[in-house]
């Protein structure tokens, strides 16, 4: 995929699944059993989205995905996966920007997410994106008993946070529709 902007992210339907699963196995062979994909698309808790970008036949290729779960005015982000031969080139950023997007329409106040604490690649992408490391979580990993570092991008309800997200998205994703910048109530 030589051209970034060719790149769609859109919601993910189950008629993505036959290409998401290997992209999850490929991202996660520590799962026994692949997400329950009917299920999480059909919470009110939850979204998903997926990149694709133009295949042969005019056919939609699907490089990646990002998962989020909703609670109260949090916004968690479950997943996230590129496949293997499209990685490194600003999907999974992409999809990161479009996953803060969903949480900026919802007036959530924090985006968190969990990433193996050897995963420094990851964390970089991560902080890169305004995000922080805020916590450990021992052993959270069940497959080697890794480490997760929890990291968060919090104010989000702020207008100083929000515009320094749009920035951001107008240099990573201006694909992505422009994420709304409020004033704050002065109540």
């Amino acid at each position: 995929m030589s051209d970034a902007l060719a790149l769609t992210i859109r919601p993910l339907t189950l008629d993505d699944v036959p290409e998401i699963t290997p992209i999850e196995q490929e991202a996660f062979p520590e799962l026994t059993h692949g997400t329950p994909w009917q299920t999480e698309l059909e919470s009110k808790l939850s979204r998903y989205l997926v990149a694709t970008f133009p295949g042969s036949a005019a056919v939609e290729q699907v490089a990646g995905y990002v998962g989020l779960w909703f609670v109260l005015d949090e916004a968690h982000i479950t997943s996230l996966a590129v496949r293997i031969g499209l990685r490194r080139q600003g999907i999974a950023r992409r999809l990161v920007m479009a996953a803060v997007g969903l949480a900026l329409e919802r007036d959530c106040i924090l985006l968190t997410l969990e990433v193996r604490a050897s995963n420094s690649a990851a964390q970089e992408l991560y902080r890169t994106l305004g995000m922080r490391k805020v916590g450990v979580r021992r052993g959270y990993y069940s497959d080697n008993r890794e480490d997760a570092w929890l990291m968060t991008v919090e104010g989000l309800e702020t207008p100083a946070v929000r515009e320094s997200l749009e920035t951001l998205r107008q240099q990573i994703a201006p694909e992505i529709p422009p994420f709304v910048v409020r004033l704050q109530d002065d109540d």
